[in-house]
């Protein structure tokens, strides 16, 4: 009789902890988001970060696993130092970068062999993901946001052109934390000053999107690291506002149907401001993929 192996296959990793960043602007979402999240992402802990001021409001809509923590946890009074360096014109943008900064500091705590998975607060998963596959790769989704000074910003900073023709914007993100770790090393060593402060340094100023967490992690990983990720063509879809509504209002058939086409859906306000050439074309997507008539 031919030998049977002893050796047991190799367990696939776990998350460590699934991680966001939200504000009371996407509260509506998040208290859909977060049931969903734990539905059907598989992890160890759940942690979404929201400004100080706001941590009663998001824990009592949070339940267990998650936990709500204070963005000044993670980065202290960061906010002001972003508006000292942001041109006057760019003041809104503020949050926007601070976000950022946050979740990147929030993986870093984690010890280097942890795995983390961000994900972004105002996306819905619409059924059982699957971030590792058997072989213990990363499964990243694509992207086709592309603005050029993200990528300015990447060879500026890391003396990294972009050579992948997607982008790693996909509102989530998985990483081993050793990965964050050397890219913030290496933001350190360019620039000769702590990571957030290289950041700063390398951004310009006077660009309103100058720096791109998920595009800045993904390149690096990307570069250093891509025989440890497989990139999917699994379909996610960004505009969920205008294609079907409030996700607090949506009944479980409209649930159904979006998950037959998509592994997850984003609701982000700005997608509401479109126009009418936008509301067309929502139209018809909501006719392709059979929701017409199921609105609420």
């Amino acid at each position: 009789m031919p030998e049977v192996s002893s050796v047991m296959p190799a367990a696939v990793p776990a998350i460590d902890e699934v991680i966001s960043v939200c504000s009371i602007k996407d509260i509506d979402v998040w208290t859909v988001a977060a049931k969903h999240i734990v539905q059907y992402i598989s992890a160890k802990q759940y942690t979404v970060i929201v400004p100080d001021a706001q941590v009663e409001m998001f824990a009592a809509v949070t339940k267990a696993p998650y936990q709500v923590k204070p963005e000044s946890q993670f980065v202290g009074s960061l906010k002001e130092k972003i508006a000292q360096t942001l041109t006057p014109e760019n003041q809104d943008r503020v949050g926007w970068y601070l976000q950022q900064f946050v979740k990147i500091s929030a993986v870093l705590t984690h010890d280097d062999q942890d795995i983390v998975l961000i994900w972004d607060a105002d996306t819905v998963p619409l059924k059982k993901l699957e971030f590792i596959n058997s072989s213990g790769q990363f499964i990243y989704y694509k992207g086709d946001e592309y603005r050029k000074s993200y990528f300015d910003f990447i060879e500026r900073a890391l003396g990294l052109k972009r050579t992948q023709n997607f982008s790693f914007i996909a509102q989530s993100l998985i990483l081993k934390v050793s990965w964050a770790r050397e890219l913030t090393n290496a933001l350190a060593q360019n620039a000769q000053l702590p990571w957030i402060e290289a950041v700063l340094s390398f951004l310009d100023k006077a660009e309103p999107a100058g720096f791109a967490e998920f595009e800045t992690l993904g390149s690096w990983i990307w570069n250093h690291h891509s025989n440890e990720i497989v990139i999917t063509d699994k379909a996610w879809y960004r505009n969920g506002l205008s294609l079907v509504g409030n996700p607090l209002a949506l009944s479980k058939s409209i649930w159904m149907g979006l998950a037959k086409h998509y592994d997850f859906i984003s609701f982000e306000g700005w997608d509401m401001k479109e126009g009418v050439r936008n509301g067309i074309r929502q139209a018809y997507r909501r006719v392709k993929l059979g929701l017409e008539g199921k609105l609420i």
